[in-house]
């Protein structure tokens, strides 16, 4: 495991904290879920930390009032199903990086996963989308 400054890019946490790597962890559950295997991912800094509650608030409102559109937008660059799982109901917007991690309220920061897979994936920052679509 890599040294202590070094921070898990799924959870945000030390790589010594983490534990996506153990058997039953969201992350594990989660790709299992869409059929892929955990690969280990370290970034050399924390996401953001803190975020105020009147940021977090403006976002949420951002989304509201763009979620149709984006919803569309999603549905047909990358097919109307889950990024995961492939599963075609109850499919809802998700932030790659959360708001709670610094993510923004905007197209190239979403992707539609269905309402179990984003139930697991909750402030993980992990990106299904199609390779194309990615920054």
């Amino acid at each position: 495991m890599p040294d202590s400054r070094v921070f898990c890019s799924y959870c945000g946490r030390l790589s010594r904290r983490c534990a996506c790597h153990e058997a039953g962890s969201d992350l594990q559950r989660f790709m299992e879920r869409g059929g892929k295997s955990y690969v280990p991912c370290w970034r050399g800094s924390p996401y953001k930390r803190g975020v105020p509650p009147q940021i977090k608030r403006a976002e949420r409102g951002n989304l509201q009032k763009q979620y149709k559109i984006w919803y569309a937008a999603l549905a047909e660059s990358n097919g109307e199903c889950c990024a995961n799982c492939g599963e075609r109901k109850d499919l809802v917007l998700d932030h790659v990086l959360p708001i709670a991690k610094g993510g923004l309220s905007r197209l190239d920061n979403l992707q539609l996963l269905c309402a179990a897979c984003n139930r697991i994936k909750g402030k993980l920052a992990i990106d299904c989308r199609p390779a194309k679509h990615r920054e």
